[in-house]
């Protein structure tokens, strides 16, 4: 176990400016309606607070809840995924993987399979009191090459479970022709993830399912039960998956399993860019952080209807393509330029900007709420989550630091 201060380390003592979105962005500036008080959007506005504080004229601070003092090996590992235990709610979980390297993992090259393995930091009590410590504790699975490589994106499930997803060509040598790769699914039972394998796992590992037709994938949400939403980086599409029935930790039966693609070709990945997702289950609708074009968009799940099979390299049934979806762009490019982190909280969706490194908020019509210019240098920001507490968290892939917002009340 280890300990990280919750004081915000020099480097980052800078001028911080915290700006409202009616100076910055169409549509919210000085002419535009604002609705009275007591409204639906009022209430909006109220929840993109959180960001810039009352009126958008707070100046916020940030602190430190994990930095790479925490990892024994004293190297930076890049932040990749936030998400909040349900079961347990002052519990932070976070996704880290390697830095990119020009090492290829090949059948000749085994050693260099070692810097796609990726772990879990698992900080306890990140929105407790200011007093409170923090507890951390790094996990990773005895066969994280296949099944936690380079993992871009965590999403919490059902039944103290979660769902990961990797930014990778295939789970195997990349010397194999293969594309073999896409969402695992595991139990966050302490006693299973990162625990010691059974003796006679056939995969050396303590996952509790996996299916392999997504390769490059930028991101993951939860939908219900065991099915998951993930975003396919090699198709450009947005994919269903549902695993069924998990398996025993560390078996192989995966033929339960089913996958539906949406809108192939309509989406765009960049490298090293996790494409993070949110589902609203009160409207079916998914929202994508479509980096490649700079936009977010929102595909509503009800639509679409089978047209053909896909390719799929598990024995399992379905495996459909699902035409004529409904696909609209929430925000058009230019109002982003890379949008990378979302998250949805009491009906705003909040979405990290990685070459601004700026935060904002949005409606789900689209209407700009807030924006949090943090200072931070380009390139900087990641995924985004809103903790138990109702503040923003963000992953800092410079520093390899996970940052809390807080914001402060203006001064009179």
């Amino acid at each position: 176990m280890a300990f990280v201060s919750r004081l915000r380390p020099p480097l980052l003592l800078l001028a911080l400016t915290a700006c409202s979105s009616e100076s910055l962005l169409p549509g919210t500036g000085a002419g535009a309606e604002k609705p009275p008080v007591g409204t639906p959007a009022d209430e909006e506005r109220e929840v993109a607070s959180l960001l810039t504080g009352e009126n958008g004229a707070g100046t916020p601070t940030f602190v430190a809840i994990y930095d790479p003092s925490n990892d024994p090996s004293g190297r930076t590992l890049v932040p990749t995924a936030l998400a909040w235990n349900p079961t347990q709610p002052d519990e932070l979980w976070i996704t880290l993987r390697e830095p990119l390297t020009d090492r290829v993992c090949n059948s000749d090259t085994k050693t260099a399979c070692t810097w796609l393995e990726g772990r879990v930091a698992i900080v306890s009590g990140a929105a407790g009191a200011p007093e409170q410590p923090l507890q951390i504790e790094l996990k990773k699975d005895a066969n994280a090459w296949h099944f936690m490589r380079r993992p871009s994106s965590l999403a919490w499930g059902s039944d103290d479970t979660f769902a990961t997803c990797g930014e990778a060509r295939t789970g195997n040598y990349e010397d194999e022709a293969v594309p073999f790769i896409g969402p695992v699914l595991w139990s966050a039972d302490p006693a299973i993830f990162g625990a010691t394998p059974p003796r006679d796992s056939p995969t050396g590992s303590t996952h509790i399912d996996m299916l392999h037709e997504s390769p490059f994938c930028m991101g993951i949400a939860h939908e219900t039960a065991n099915a998951y939403w993930v975003f396919n980086g090699d198709a450009g599409s947005l994919d269903r998956y549902d695993f069924h029935v998990p398996h025993e930790p560390g078996a192989d039966d995966h033929s339960d399993g089913e996958v539906w693609r949406y809108v192939a070709g309509e989406l765009l990945r960049v490298p090293e860019v996790p494409s993070h997702l949110a589902y609203d289950a009160a409207s079916a609708v998914l929202y994508a952080a479509d980096t490649g074009h700079g936009r977010v968009v929102a595909l509503d799940t009800r639509t679409g209807s089978e047209s053909g099979a896909i390719t799929t390299y598990d024995p399992i049934k379905t495996h459909v393509n699902m035409a004529g979806a409904s696909l609209r762009e929430l925000t058009p490019p230019g109002v982003l330029a890379d949008p990378t982190g979302l998250a949805l909280y009491r009906g705003v969706l909040f979405v990290t900007d990685y070459s601004s490194s700026r935060v904002l908020a949005f409606a789900r019509d689209g209407r700009t709420l807030a924006v949090l210019e943090t200072g931070f240098p380009a390139g900087s920001l990641g995924a985004i989550a809103i903790g138990p507490d109702g503040r923003a968290y963000l992953t800092d892939r410079m520093s390899g630091s996970v940052w809390r917002v807080d914001p402060q009340a203006s001064t009179p």
